[in-house]
């Protein structure tokens, strides 16, 4: 290569929100970075001795983005290397996530790192740079377990520099877009809550346009090929819900597989309301209407990042062990307890919203504009 270069390990397999951190990250260093390309590797996959010829010119080697803060980050989720001593290079995190079923800041204070995991964090706070979280909910988990060489920097999909410090511009809405999300695959009452929910849109929205969006491919041969037969339970679960919505005479479309589809689908629409925490941190980027339902702790950070229409989905998600094993045994226990008010929740939020001529999607422009600027010095920072 010309230039000297970073290896990004990220986790773009079809999910297309995965797709957009990488987009925008790689936009960010090109922008604030033009003396540094990029060689991006699967994070699944092992590094190689060829590969770690490749990662040790490198001047950094960047765990990019996704839910990776985890009891056992390496190797479950980093493969990396069985000796972490053959990387030469620094390790830095970038846009990680923590990521609870709960979701509440006290569950923050309870994760209980493995010994390897414990080796790789210790060893990227060594480094000496500073790496780089999603949220705060992130943050508190790594400095209650002593690792302070963090910056909130908020995940990279929130950055186009053409929406930065500009005014957001809401006008008529006359497209809707529903994002399913994923907890109705082993909820009874989270996949009737979404049932309710879209057909009270399609109620409210008589004369407008409707849609449900996938982000996850609903071609059975398509996941098989990125996923192995482990996720087939999930995307039939997902093609029974496009029966239901045939059904009910209501359109959707798979926006899965690379960032163009996320960019061009949500670009066109008005108004998001869905569980995809990527279809409303995009919306949020180009100043648009949206409103998150929580169907766990990722939502919940968002709301603590840039404010905004954050409503949770669940009151409460059980993590006793004798759930988990009912959850195994029996296809009907049902691990949710969902929010009985949030069609009233929701629809007044709406209303709500246009009254005070969304006065919170301009707070949540706001805090994007002054996160960028925290992002800015992690990455100027970067060797």
């Amino acid at each position: 290569m010309n230039k000297e270069y970073y290896v990004t390990l990220t986790g773009g397999k079809n999910n297309a929100g995965d797709f957009l951190i990488k987009y925008r990250a790689f936009n960010l260093f090109k922008e604030l970075r033009p003396d540094r390309d990029i060689i991006d590797f699967n994070e699944w996959e092992e590094i190689d001795d060829k590969r770690l010829n490749i990662v040790n010119n490198a001047k950094a080697l960047i765990l990019l983005g996704g839910p990776g803060i985890l009891p056992s980050m390496y190797p479950t989720i980093y493969k990396l290397r069985d000796n972490l001593d053959d990387i030469k290079v620094p390790i830095i995190m970038m846009g990680l996530g923590w990521k609870d079923p709960q979701g509440d800041w006290k569950n923050t204070y309870n994760i209980d790192f493995d010994k390897t995991t414990i080796l790789l964090l210790d060893r990227i706070k060594r480094d000496g740079f500073l790496s780089s979280v999603r949220d705060y909910h992130t943050l508190n988990t790594l400095q209650i377990n002593g690792y302070k060489n963090t910056l909130m920097t908020g995940c990279p999909a929130y950055y186009d520099r053409n929406y930065i410090d500009n005014d957001i511009d809401i006008d008529k809405i006359e497209k809707i877009a529903f994002s399913l999300g994923v907890s109705f695959v082993d909820s009874i009452s989270m996949e009737k809550q979404m049932k309710v929910i879209i057909l009270k849109l399609k109620e409210q929205y008589l004369n407008k346009s409707l849609e449900v969006v996938f982000h996850h491919s609903l071609d059975i041969e398509e996941i098989k090929k990125v996923y192995g037969s482990q996720h087939l339970h999930h995307v039939k679960r997902h093609l029974e819900f496009t029966k239901w919505l045939g059904e009910n005479n209501i359109k959707y479309i798979d926006i899965s597989g690379n960032a163009d589809n996320l960019i061009n689908y949500y670009s066109n629409i008005d108004l998001h309301i869905g569980y995809r925490v990527h279809a409303h941190i995009f919306m949020n980027s180009i100043s648009k209407f949206s409103i998150l339902l929580n169907e766990d702790g990722r939502g919940k950070g968002v709301k603590g990042v840039i404010g905004g229409i954050v409503i949770d989905a669940y009151d409460s998600f059980k993590l006793d062990f004798i759930s988990k094993v009912l959850n195994k045994l029996l296809n009907s226990f049902d691990r949710y307890i969902d929010n009985k008010y949030i069609v009233s929740e929701l629809f007044n939020n709406i209303k709500y919203e246009e009254q005070i001529k969304y006065n919170r999607i301009k707070s949540s422009r706001k805090s994007i504009d002054m996160n960028f600027n925290v992002m800015k010095t992690f990455i100027k920072q970067l060797p």
